[in-house]
């Protein structure tokens, strides 16, 4: 068992054909998979063992994919990180999971050479593309001669193989074990509900450092699928590639959705091609599925998933019936519950959390053995979401325990800019929370008060929080009070803050 046996499975079932584009060029199938096994040897070249860590921070690419494979043929494991973090972030990141290697591009080169600096056991950052930052390695040349390796390396079920590290309540992210058995089990169950469909003609525009970019990287191998990979999303170029290419089903994150709505160039392209865009990775409002379905004459799903269950809990048939306000049923093969706060199975339409048991669900956080103990009980795992199950087990989700800020389907720890924001000398006290954003699902905003005597302005705080998270993280809208409410035991009342700046 190994996830990168998808890349051979892809080129035995659909023989070669033309599956990628990217900035103007074309790659087959089999051109992707010999570009994977040349980087496997460099790696190899480099000292990775089956089992080393190794950090993926690059933008979108052929290379990026490659990556996935690479790594995985060797039996090492992927650490991807989005390449919006800063050096503070990564630093933490490598650190804390025992990464031997960096791969990167030329432009965070910089930056992950800073992030990596004085880590014990940490050996080199790889670029893939000329640089001139010292103290990396170009291996542009190596992947160009090296001769292939071929061996896919046999892994157990519960091997690693992908270390994901999200944003948490608590501060600092979360790495999320998840094995091999976890990745192709939740990629064959949504494969299950879309296998009757021919090869289709798709696009990657979901970030591969996200569980769900990289479910559908998967996906698109076991389906044959032909499509353009883009560094990053625009609105512009999405809407373009649908025109060129033909463009039939569309994964993305609502903020995409209504970014495509709202573009000023939407009526110059022709999307008639789209039959069906899937949403996910943060709640998708009513009124934006339907204004997009309707401008854009194609049907619009939303799923449901997490990364500690490999990207996915539900999704809908592609000619099954929508039912409104619901993110769709179980996957194949996927146990979902709902059980009160006493860890009882509750009867459908009774509200509760959201709970799911199954081989897609993580085999644990790395190094935190007690946020794993609270968060998987009894072999079921705690969502953390607040729902219910309807009487044919669709899945209803009407709120979140988490305090986690869902921006641009990214989670935002709110404690971790809150740690930033406490550092600056002249604040008192601070509180991040989300409130409603028609364009992200959910903005930053930031409540501060500052001690007897100090003054501050919203330019000066921002520049001090930049320090510290990346400008994704910075809040959008700060407010400085003379109180913040608090219960009687002294614990700030988010909900209130949230209440007052969400009408």
């Amino acid at each position: 068992m190994n996830v990168a046996g998808l890349a051979l499975d892809n080129i035995d079932k659909y023989g070669e054909y033309v599956s990628t584009y990217f900035e103007g060029d074309s790659f087959t199938n089999v051109d992707r998979y010999r570009h994977a096994c040349r980087l496997s040897a460099v790696l190899i070249e480099h000292g990775v063992k089956p089992g080393d860590r190794i950090v993926v921070m690059m933008l979108n690419s052929p290379d990026v994919t490659a990556a996935f494979t690479a790594i995985w043929k060797i039996g090492a494991i992927i650490i991807p990180i989005t390449p919006m973090w800063n050096a503070r972030e990564v630093h933490y990141v490598i650190e804390d999971s025992g990464a031997k290697l960096v791969i990167t591009s030329p432009e965070l080169a910089s930056r992950l050479k800073e992030a990596s600096h004085g880590i014990a056991g940490f050996r080199e950052v790889l670029v893939i593309g000329e640089t001139g930052e010292p103290g990396t390695v170009n291996i542009q040349n190596e992947i160009e001669q090296v001769e292939p390796y071929e061996r896919v390396m046999d892994q157990e079920p519960d091997d690693l193989a992908l270390l994901l590290y999200t944003s948490g309540t608590t501060g600092n992210p979360k790495g999320v074990m998840l094995s091999h058995e976890n990745l192709l089990f939740i990629t064959d169950s949504v494969y299950q509900l879309n296998e009757h469909l021919p090869q289709v003609r798709g696009m990657q525009v979901l970030p591969l450092s996200h569980v769900y970019g990289i479910l559908i990287m998967n996906l698109g191998a076991m389906m044959g699928s032909c499509g353009r990979i883009l560094k990053h999303f625009d609105a512009r170029e999405v809407l373009k590639t649908i025109e060129e290419l033909k463009v039939e089903r569309l994964s993305v994150v609502p903020t995409m959705l209504t970014l495509m709505i709202n573009h000023p160039e939407r009526e110059n392209f022709d999307t008639s091609s789209l039959v069906q865009v899937s949403s996910g990775g943060a709640p998708l409002q009513e009124a934006t599925r339907l204004e997009f379905s309707k401008l854009f004459n194609c049907r619009v799903v939303q799923g449901y998933g997490l990364s500690e269950t490999s990207g996915a809990l539900t999704g809908y048939h592609p000619d099954g019936e929508y039912r409104l306000g619901s993110v769709g049923p179980a996957l194949p093969g996927v146990e979902i519950c709902v059980m009160d706060f006493e860890n009882k199975i509750l009867p459908p339409r009774a509200t509760g959390e959201i709970c799911s048991r199954g081989p897609h669900i993580m085999q644990g956080y790395y190094n935190n053995l007690e946020a794993t103990k609270s968060a998987i009980i009894d072999g079921w795992l705690h969502t953390g979401d607040v729902g219910y199950l309807d009487e044919d087990g669709f899945v209803y989700i009407t709120d979140r325990r988490k305090d986690l800020v869902i921006k641009g389907g990214e989670n935002i720890s709110p404690r971790e800019i809150e740690e930033g924001i406490y550092l600056h000398p002249a604040v008192a006290e601070a509180a991040v929370f989300g409130i409603p954003d028609a364009v992200y699902g959910e903005a930053l905003m930031a409540t501060i008060v500052l001690k007897p005597g100090q003054s501050l302005t919203e330019e000066e705080i921002r520049k001090h929080i930049s320090g510290y998270v990346t400008k994704f993280k910075v809040p959008d809208r700060i407010v400085f009070l003379d109180s913040l409410p608090k219960n009687p035991s002294g614990k700030i009342l988010k909900r209130t803050l949230k209440e007052q700046y969400s009408v």
